[in-house]
């Protein structure tokens, strides 16, 4: 079961997912332009969607390792330019390469604890995770076709 969930999380956020591209095919060819573009005020970039998924990744990975702790909301800014926007993809891709070795390594009595008592188990935690993934990529999804049409309404190359 743990390979499983392991290779599943490993394909939504990489290249390929069964129902969707993979978080990363999602995000290749995204410039830094593209990743801080917003559609309207209020709305989240890009960018802010793969700080976001980075937030809640980690606290996943924490969970896993037994020191996850409770946190809250987070939608941060991009920062840094190009080598900003650069860095902040590959450190999801090496954060959930992280995910799925350790969830890899899991026996099944290991997925179905329940850590301290906590209300989920860690096998439900990891489908969280891999679901929060898929409905970000599907905003990735949304937020570059809507760029796209903006840019060519505006008479902008791609």
């Amino acid at each position: 079961m743990a390979r499983a969930l392991a290779t599943f999380t490993q394909d939504t956020a990489g290249r390929t997912n069964w129902g969707h591209p993979g978080l990363a095919k999602m995000l290749s060819g995204v410039d830094v332009h593209a990743a801080t573009w917003k559609p309207f005020p209020g709305a989240h970039a890009i960018w802010e969607e793969v700080n976001h998924i980075a937030h809640w990744s980690r606290y996943v990975l924490r969970r896993l390792e037994g020191r996850g702790t409770p946190t809250r909301q987070a939608w941060p800014a991009g920062r840094g330019g190009d080598a900003g926007w650069r860095r902040a993809v590959a450190d999801l891709a090496r954060l959930h390469a992280a995910i799925a070795r350790r969830v890899a390594s899991l026996d099944d009595a290991a997925l179905e604890a329940r850590n301290g008592g906590r209300r989920y188990t860690m096998a439900q935690v990891i489908l969280g995770c891999v679901a929060h993934i898929s409905y970000h990529v599907g905003q990735i999804a949304l937020l570059k076709k809507w760029y796209r049409h903006e840019r060519r309404a505006a008479g902008k190359t791609l």
